[in-house]
């Protein structure tokens, strides 16, 4: 066991891409939406604005189903988002719970998008596909972690005793 690592469960850097990776997507999304709760107000003068400058109409109509919904409801999806940074967090620490509020997450944001919002917030098969692989192999990856972790304990312990009995064995 190396002696400048004793505290740190080897985990895999799969599980830190992963990670990282749900900091950046989920952490843009929490302020993507925390900001649509607090200025869902500016949106209606904002489509006129780019009616003047003459966007596309795709945009502008993407942005008039953004005023149909309410902004606790984009508070709501920013806290989802939120849960899931904070479940990435704890898994990177291994620590069992973070898996669990990470799919808590996930669950909820899958409920807020296809049963409350719906529109153009609807998941697409491709996208509930992926969020169930990436789900497959936090699972995974939190499984090999916890278990080398438990070996590492399991080791510690064994030192403990040995080192013991050699204090024992000095006397």
């Amino acid at each position: 066991m190396d002696p400048f690592n004793e505290n740190k469960p080897a985990r895999s850097p799969w599980l830190v891409v992963l990670a990282v990776l749900t900091f950046i997507f989920s952490g843009m999304s929490f302020l993507g939406y925390f900001m649509m709760s607090m200025t869902s107000g500016a949106i209606p003068s904002a489509i006129e604005m780019y009616e003047n400058m003459g966007m596309p109409n795709e945009l502008i109509e993407a942005m008039r189903h953004l005023t149909e919904v309410p902004s606790w409801q984009f508070l709501l999806l920013s806290l989802g988002y939120a849960l899931a940074v904070i479940g990435a967090a704890l898994m990177l620490k291994i620590n069992k719970i973070g898996l669990h509020l990470y799919i808590i997450a996930q669950i909820w944001l899958f409920v807020m998008c296809n049963l409350v919002i719906r529109g153009i917030f609807s998941m697409s098969l491709l996208s509930i596909f992926m969020t169930i692989v990436v789900i497959s192999c936090y699972w995974l990856l939190m499984r090999e972690a916890l278990r080398n972790k438990e070996n590492e304990n399991q080791i510690a312990d064994y030192e403990e005793i040995t080192e013991d009995q050699d204090d024992d064995d000095d006397e």
